[in-house]
């Protein structure tokens, strides 16, 4: 795969930055927070600073290598170069379960989020026209995708702060406490089931062949995203436990949107509403956009049909890629209890974050901003949160990347015979 000449980059420092942001938070602060809080009660501040940490251990691995090598597909392609190609359509594999999953819950959020503003709205339409809308902006190219991103970000910034604004006055400082909650057992099932929301972080560095200077962005680009992402966070999952207290929080699938009923009112609700049903249409967004980088890459190195390697001349975006994963994701809104999977691809997800330390650790040391026992530790807590995860998850997730890996090698042998 050829390198991306500067002047074809997109992407400046800032852009970088909030564009990160905007690919982080997302539904998982609605839908995600009263599951963690279950787990993790009074801690769940703590469970997401751990999962914060995580990210950033995971982000900054993933930096390292996406300066030395800035081409899109992130742990795909690292891994790849540094020849171990079985690891590199694992990881591959991974990411796309992780995406298109990702994609069809956060379809059906979005459509149920229209469905409570709109009663008519029929949910699987809804969800497979905002699968469509997305595809065909990321069609566009990076540009108006990155734009539309940004926007929608600032906007529910602003929706949340005024949440925060309102809910302030009801705040029980005493709530906030015990910091551990139950235990450290409790905060670290509470940061495993939150984790997801996390995923985002990396994109930058997946992408990194639209990245202006890519050796200085992409690193502010990780620091500054995950930063901004953990201070939000943390705010409102601070006011939402203040208000609420964790049994309450803990007990309700959507505890934000409880709390802005409660202290706000009908507004406050609909304030909530407006935010989530935003914040899942640009969190589609910006998950369709890496997925569909990783599957163009794959067909680049014929790891899948070559024809997905195909780039539109005019948007530089991988069209075939962007209809075989719209088609997908489809299917999946409309035939499949997806919302019950969530845990599988949080295990993929993390899989994948276990592939990018791995390529980080491949990298010689005269090209590496940080130590070898920086990424040691990245891959301690990603296996920490791995075996918090329930136990279906894991082996299925083992199993089916185990089938994938038989099927390759059986076409590998197969086309050997033929040469």
């Amino acid at each position: 795969m050829k390198n991306v000449d500067d002047k074809n980059r997109h992407l400046g420092k800032i852009t970088a930055i909030l564009l990160t942001a905007s690919m982080i938070v997302g539904t998982g602060l609605f839908t995600s927070l009263g599951a963690a809080t279950a787990k993790a009660g009074s801690g769940i501040l703590l469970a997401l600073l751990i999962g914060g940490v995580v990210a950033l251990l995971t982000g900054l691995s993933g930096a390292q290598v996406g300066v030395n090598y800035p081409e899109e597909g992130g742990a795909f392609i690292w891994t790849r170069r540094f020849g171990f190609p079985t690891i590199s359509f694992l990881s591959g594999c991974a990411y796309l379960f992780d995406g298109i999953t990702g994609i069809g819950i956060l379809a059906l959020g979005f459509a149920k989020y229209s469905h409570e503003m709109l009663s008519w709205v029929s949910i699987p339409a809804a969800a497979s026209i905002a699968i469509i809308a997305v595809a065909i902006i990321n069609f566009l190219g990076i540009k108006p995708t990155a734009k539309v991103l940004i926007s929608i970000f600032f906007i529910n910034v602003i929706l949340l702060f005024v949440y925060v604004i309102f809910s302030l006055a009801k705040i029980h400082i005493f709530n906030l406490f015990p910091l551990l909650g139950g235990g450290i057992g409790g905060v670290l099932s509470g940061a495993a089931t939150f984790f997801w929301t996390w995923d985002g972080f990396q994109r930058t560095a997946i992408m990194a062949d639209q990245i202006k200077e890519p050796k200085r962005t992409i690193p502010f680009a990780v620091i500054g995203g995950i930063s901004i992402a953990a201070i939000i966070y943390l705010i409102i999952a601070a006011t939402t436990l203040g208000v609420l207290g964790a049994k309450t929080m803990g007990s309700n699938d959507t505890p934000v949107f409880l709390n802005a009923s409660l202290a706000i009112g009908i507004t406050g609700g609909w304030i909530i509403l407006l935010s989530a049903w935003m914040t899942s249409f640009s969190e589609m967004l910006g998950d369709l956009l890496p997925t569909s980088k990783v599957a163009h890459a794959m067909g680049v190195e014929n790891e899948l049909p070559h024809w997905l390697g195909a780039m539109h001349k005019r948007f530089h975006s991988p069209y075939n890629s962007l209809i075989v994963l719209t088609i997908i994701g489809i299917a999946l809104v409309v035939f499949v209890p997806i919302r019950n999977i969530m845990p599988l691809a949080s295990a993929f997800t993390i899989m994948w974050y276990i592939a990018t330390h791995f390529s980080a650790l491949k990298l010689p040391k005269e090209k590496r901003f940080l130590p070898y026992s920086f990424t040691w530790v990245g891959i301690a807590t990603c296996i920490g949160l791995f075996i918090y995860l329930p136990l279906w998850s894991i082996t299925v997730a083992i199993g089916i990347l185990g089938i994938f890996a038989l099927i390759r090698s059986f076409v590998l042998k197969k086309h050997s015979i033929f040469i």
